[in-house]
């Protein structure tokens, strides 16, 4: 079985066809329900072939008010599938519920040619120790901004305050590969991605130090329990 989503409920409409024109069909284990597809073997991957999955996950989201999209390539067998299903039943529950009548916004942050706005004030902060401390104590307290810069991002703090009133939740995913810094998805109500990108674009003047660009709307793929099989 190719999985496609968990959904937060059986949809009474046409689930179409998926990657190798399979009919989509539904699996059921307790309260949850997987949306699945017979293969002959996995899809071997491709964009064309991810931008296909996408393609049905958001024609999922048309007929379920609460979805969990999987990530491109997850296959298994019934069995094995209805086992993790319910093994994992409480975990996805209250993920669908969270995700339910919502959708995902991401905000891919790169590095800017500005410094940061705060970034005086921190090391002002810990310059007091810095100063009388050995070299040990005075990498211990580097290790420590860094590791508070990228955990908070505090560049985006004057665009979350704008933000708040849309977003119901947050995940961050940093990246390792420079100037992209992080992605940082946002949940938000189904309908409001207009209203979130307006947002950002007027909130650009106040972040300093990063380039932001805005993609979305998306099925909430970031917002699925960890791991997914």
């Amino acid at each position: 079985m190719y999985v496609y989503a968990i959904l937060g409920d059986a949809p009474t409409a046409s689930l179409g066809h998926g990657l190798a024109g399979e009919p989509i069909t539904l699996l059921t284990a307790g309260h949850l329900v997987a949306a699945v597809g017979a293969m002959d073997e996995p899809p071997t991957a491709s964009r064309a072939a991810v931008l296909g999955h996408d393609a049905v996950v958001r024609r999922l989201c048309d007929v379920s008010a609460a979805i969990l999209p999987t990530r491109f390539g997850m296959v298994d067998d019934a069995s094995a599938l209805t086992e993790w299903l319910r093994a994992a039943a409480d975990a996805l529950g209250d993920a669908l519920r969270l995700v339910a009548g919502r959708e995902q916004m991401t905000l891919h942050v790169f590095d800017g040619d500005e410094p940061p706005a705060g970034d005086a004030v921190e090391r002002t902060d810990d310059a007091a120790e810095e100063s009388a401390s050995g070299p040990g104590t005075r990498y211990l307290a580097l290790r420590r901004r860094q590791r508070r810069r990228e955990e908070s991002l505090p560049e985006l703090a004057p665009l979350r305050g704008r933000l708040d009133a849309l977003v119901v939740a947050e995940r961050t995913e940093r990246r390792a590969t420079p100037p992209f810094r992080a992605s940082v998805y946002h949940l938000i109500e189904r309908g409001r991605s207009a209203d979130y990108r307006a947002v950002v674009d007027a909130g650009h003047a106040l972040v300093r130090g990063v380039r932001l660009r805005v993609s979305g709307p998306w099925a909430p793929y970031a917002f699925a329990p960890e791991p997914l099989p």
